[in-house]
């Protein structure tokens, strides 16, 4: 009788182990912690702003980050972006046969927080990097002119990240400000808006 009762027994201490683990730090909610490192993919549309809007046509941009997440702390972040935009016709004091295509590179560190945890996740970011900005220029019967300079920048934006499985999909929107030579947002800088899809792995 005894041994039937440490049976009984051990059946339902084991039972209870289980809802119990879930609650205890360190091991059910190990499977609802994000991984430590993430890889994202994306592109989109950038709309120019400010003054850029007067010189560009909207551009596409494509984006590459890895996510590293440290348990207690923002998520950082770090970009790599390439977004190209074509000169629109009517440049000021431009020939009529005159055109042209900017492509910018840009290098960013961010720092991601999340506003609600889940399988829907809103969050925002900010980050400082650099861009190279590299401008073609095509005039008929003429020689291709180039340029190119590389500017310290600032970007913040907001998103939305939806839990599908092991894989994130996610939209977000951003505001980048290319910084001028004095150091200080200038009117006339390149200011985009871009507005990207992607997924997270």
């Amino acid at each position: 009788m005894r041994r039937i009762h440490s049976i009984v027994l051990g059946l339902a201490l084991s039972t209870a182990a289980v809802p119990l683990s879930a609650q205890l730090p360190g091991m059910g909610l190990l499977s609802n912690r994000k991984p430590l490192v993430q890889v994202g993919f994306g592109g989109g549309m950038s709309v120019p702003t400010s003054n850029a809007k007067e010189a560009f046509e909207n551009g596409v941009h494509g984006r590459g980050f890895m996510l590293l997440n440290l348990p207690g702390l923002p998520s950082f972040r770090f970009d790599l972006s390439a977004t190209k935009f074509d000169w629109k016709e009517a440049l000021p004091g431009a020939p009529a046969t005159m055109t042209g295509e900017s492509l910018v590179l840009g290098g960013l560190g961010n720092i991601s927080i999340n506003l609600l945890k889940g399988p829907i996740r809103p969050y925002v970011m900010a980050g400082v990097g650099a861009f190279h900005i590299r401008n073609q220029l095509q005039t008929s019967g003429e020689p291709d002119e180039s340029s190119s300079q590389t500017r310290f920048g600032v970007d913040g934006g907001a998103g939305l990240a939806i839990k599908i499985k092991r894989l994130e999909m996610f939209v977000e929107g951003r505001v980048q400000n290319v910084y001028t030579e004095r150091g200080v947002i200038d009117t006339k800088s390149i200011q985009t808006v871009p507005v990207t899809f992607g997924i997270i792995f």
